[in-house]
């Protein structure tokens, strides 16, 4: 394809994680210093593995557009050919493909032919491929099925792929398949080929140019598929395809075997797709205040280092043989609502973890610290585990909903719930961002997991929501009273309708009001547009307790601030009364003065950090604690320091 920006404006993320050998050794040996040697010229980085015997044939995009990644290719093809070598222990045969609206095989699989791959390798050019399709898919029908000679294809492909060797086809393009009439018609053949590779054992790697500057879904999509179905692997490189060779050197050195590492989206999900059920609820994101982890979730507060998300990765789903596996994971924030839109700029990116790699039938947990949680308030988080192994099922089309995304990837998992803590008797705060589906009627339901809430739920709306509600004819179900623009509704919840004509992100303060019983409470909130689908919610675990409670111990943290200070911040539990601050040289003696007090007033919320200065020498090395006091009594928190303990 030589015409440039033919390629559609929609554009996905993909990072990809270099998958590593299984085994891996080194040796340092210590020497008295001796004169620096002049340092020789440095070899191809060569991956160690040796994964036996290896048959690879290159399919490549020789079109005009290619241009860079085939020089790319040329240049590092020497460094490929290493990385054969050794990966194979020196057991390998190659062969060399190239299409454009037909195909040529340049060389047959074969073995022995190292001169003369490269000879052709160094041969090629970018040239013609004039209309957008490319003859992809019968480029990879010409290698799975050998085939000696056809209309449009020159040269015959006659060699045979062994019995016990690695079968691998790395593909590399920048557009759709089109077959031989240069037109696209949709992804059969294609899906076919992919089918085909997988019952002959050949491991399609694909790798996508987006050569227009922003990738197409849809030829993500294929390519992904490519990778999904053959076990192969997916890899997404730069406009302009200067790391194309870094990405077949991964696909080269990969010893580990594609597997499928899954996420639950609820405590029933075994990683069969699609998942149901209250998908935002993942049971396998977890946020905790302290490093260690907790029995069970809290939320991430603002104001201080000491919040973790931890996520499960679980190596074992159904969707592929189990097998070791590398990737990366990423995490995200939003603040907490319904609906969301995936690649739209409400989701922050908290955190890329690279280099996880999982043994076969692993199951781990990653810790990720926020130390930055932005602002007080409430949010949900989504995590993506990404692997060149183990690519997404269902392809991330910019402005897809996380919904759609969430239950048909098992690598995707949604948690967006919200602890409500109160004392019998009291009132707890909350808020629910609206994003309804544009154009659609939509409904707004509040309803209790098991046992209806003991006391009575409030909604203040924005003017603009109240307005569209009462468009809709200003109906609710369960309604119990009006006040302004505050509806009132009793613990079996309720529900009411609107629709809106253009997009929208309003916020909605919730206010829980307790009539006395106490125990935990989950409630739901969430949204319905007229496919009767859920398009996201929260759900909020309304956690009653006495005001005569035993304290908690609270996660305390500790950093230097300005040079002058040590600052303490510690998350506020709603049933303390107040705060003794205690600092020591030597806590284990007994030795502890107390240096400051903190009143739990009103103004003390669940999502900001207690905040503390001790400005008295913070360059000397104080222990610090914080007791918490209740009606019942009261409970020191664990001694930290500014600096690392001495070694003993």
């Amino acid at each position: 394809m030589s015409k440039p920006n033919t390629l559609r404006p929609r554009a996905m993320t993909w990072l990809g994680a270099a998958l590593l050998c299984l085994f891996m050794s080194s040796h340092v040996a210590l020497a008295a210093k001796v004169p620096a040697p002049v340092p020789a010229p440095k070899p191809p980085e060569v991956d160690p593995c040796e994964c036996g015997p290896l048959d690879v044939v290159f399919a490549i995009d020789d079109t005009g557009s290619m241009g860079g990644s085939l020089v790319a290719f040329q240049s590092n093809f020497s460094t490929l050919l290493s990385q054969v070598q050794t990966s194979s222990n020196g057991d390998y045969r190659l062969g060399l493909v190239t299409f454009k609206d037909d195909v040529t095989v340049q060389v047959d699989l074969g073995a022995g032919n190292d001169a003369q791959m490269t000879a052709a390798v160094s041969g090629l050019s970018a040239w013609g491929g004039a209309n957008l399709p490319e003859a992809s898919d019968e480029a990879l029908n010409t290698v799975i099925h050998n085939i000696a000679f056809r209309p449009n294809q020159n040269g015959a492909f006659t060699g045979f792929w062994r019995t016990g060797a690695r079968r691998v086809v790395v593909l590399i393009t920048d557009n759709l398949p089109g077959g031989f009439n240069d037109l696209y018609t949709g992804n059969a053949l294609a899906s076919l080929q992919a089918q085909e590779a997988y019952n002959e054992g050949i491991r399609i790697h694909a790798v996508y140019v987006p050569t227009g500057g922003t990738p197409d879904a849809t030829v993500v999509g294929i390519m992904q598929n490519y990778a999904t179905i053959s076990q192969g692997g997916y890899r997404l490189t730069l406009p302009n395809g200067s790391d194309a060779h870094l990405a077949v050197q991964d696909f080269l050195s990969d010893c580990r075997t594609p597997s499928d590492v899954f996420i639950r989206d609820t405590p029933a999900d075994n990683g069969w797709e699609p998942s149901s059920g209250a998908i935002w609820t993942s049971p396998d994101i977890k946020v905790c205040n302290n490093v260690n982890g907790c029995a069970a979730s809290t939320n991430p507060v603002y104001g201080t280092p000491n919040n973790y998300v931890f996520v499960t990765l679980r190596n074992y789903g159904p969707l592929r043989p189990t097998g070791p596996i590398g990737g990366s994971l990423h995490l995200y924030y939003l603040a907490s609502g319904g609906n969301s839109s995936w690649g739209s700029t409400s989701w922050k990116r908290i955190h890329t973890e690279h280099g996880i790699f999982l043994d076969a039938g692993e199951t781990r947990d990653i810790r990720i610290n926020w130390a930055n949680v932005p602002v007080p308030g409430h949010y949900c988080l989504l995590a993506r585990w990404v692997s060149e192994g183990d690519p997404m099922t269902y392809p991330e089309y910019i402005g897809s909903d996380t919904v759609t995304n969430t239950q048909l990837n098992n690598n995707i998992a949604w948690r967006n719930v919200d602890v409500v803590r109160m004392v019998s008797g009291g009132t707890g705060s909350t808020t629910y961002d609206v994003r309804p589906t544009v154009g659609a009627a939509t409904k707004l339901f509040i309803r209790p997991e098991a046992d209806p809430f003991p006391g009575t739920v409030t909604l203040e709306l924005t003017e603009t929501l109240f307005a569209l509600w009462a468009e809709a004819g200003s109906e609710a179900e369960g309604l119990e009273g009006v006040e302004g623009r505050t509806l009132y509704f009793g613990g079996h919840g309720g529900a009411l309708a609107f629709k809106a004509d253009k997009p929208l992100d309003e916020r909605i303060h919730v206010r829980f009001k307790s009539h006395g019983e106490e125990g935990l409470f989950p409630m739901n909130i969430f949204e319905m547009d007229d496919r009767k689908e859920p398009i996201g919610g929260v759900r909020y675990d309304i956690d009653v307790i006495s005001p005569d409670a035993e304290p908690d111990r609270v996660e305390l943290a500790v950093r230097a601030l300005d040079g002058k200070y040590a600052e303490l911040t510690w998350p506020h539990s709603v049933h303390h009364k107040h705060y003794v601050v205690y600092r020591s040289l030597e806590p284990k003696a007994g030795h502890m003065e107390a240096i400051g007090e903190v009143s739990a007033s009103e103004d003390l919320d669940a999502t900001t950090a207690v905040r503390f200065l001790d400005g008295n020498d913070a360059s000397r090395r104080f222990f610090y604690a914080v007791e918490s006091h209740t009606n019942s009594g009261k409970k020191l928190s664990e001694w930290v320091t500014l600096e690392a303990l001495p070694n003993r």
